[in-house]
């Protein structure tokens, strides 16, 4: 069922059932763009295929326990479904603020695998305001899982079902570079091209630099601090 993920992919801003959001003009290179999520709990995560390797998803949770080292930090997240390892590189000669135990947070990573375990690499990570976060997120998770069942249903009976549209007009692979940009837009200097590979799928290196000279090319992304340093538009 959870192959179908890639088409119920919903907004992280404005509300997940809001279906009126403003989108940029076709025609302009700049404007507010959507950012879409998957929704999961961790018991979920083991139910993923392998397609969903560089889509982005978010989880709800409890800090169990924090190691930190020069160049990542490792948290133990549990929520009510099971427990995942996830971790956050750290930028060379910047310091990461450090979320306190027993927080509970929101996380938007990717899906990573090593010896048969599933982890999270952390784009962005960052504690609840309200416990009301918890619970929309939880609805955000019964809404996409119905709609999969859905979409699951209507192919069994043979029905055509279409794939949502991607909005940004890109292809996966510049979608999924355009997305690692666009989530650290909240730094001064946004993200520096080392430290974007690191955290793009290694089959995509060979292609991410004539990736960025595209998404630059088109008004997507911009440089900051140096040639080398990008944000989104």
């Amino acid at each position: 069922m959870w192959s179908n993920l890639d088409s119920t992919i919903v907004s992280a801003s404005g509300g997940f059932l809001n279906d009126s959001q403003d989108q940029s003009d076709g025609n302009k290179k700049t404007g507010k763009r959507i950012k879409k999520i998957i929704p999961v709990m961790i018991q979920q995560l083991t139910q993923l295929n392998d397609n969903l390797e560089g889509s982005i998803i978010t989880l709800v949770g409890i800090i169990h326990h924090i190691e930190k080292s020069s160049t990542k930090v490792t948290y133990e997240i549990e929520d009510e479904t099971g427990h995942i390892t996830c971790f956050q590189w750290l930028a060379v000669g910047k310091s990461e603020s450090i979320i306190n135990l027993n927080t509970y947070v929101r996380v938007f990573g990717y899906i990573r695998e090593q010896t048969e375990i599933k982890h999270i690499l952390i784009l962005k990570i960052w504690p609840l305001t309200t416990l009301n976060e918890l619970t929309n997120h939880l609805l955000e998770v019964t809404y996409v899982t119905l709609k999969i069942q859905k979409t699951s249903n209507n192919e069994d009976k043979g029905s055509d079902v279409p794939m949502l549209d991607d909005n940004l007009g890109l292809t996966k692979e510049q979608t999924i570079v355009y997305r690692v940009i666009q989530a650290e837009n909240d730094s001064e200097n946004g993200i520096e091209r080392k430290t974007l590979k690191n955290r793009v799928p290694k089959n995509m290196l060979p292609t991410v630099d004539e990736i960025i000279d595209f998404l630059t090319s088109e008004g997507h992304i911009y440089t900051t601090f140096t040639d080398d340093h990008f944000k989104t538009t």
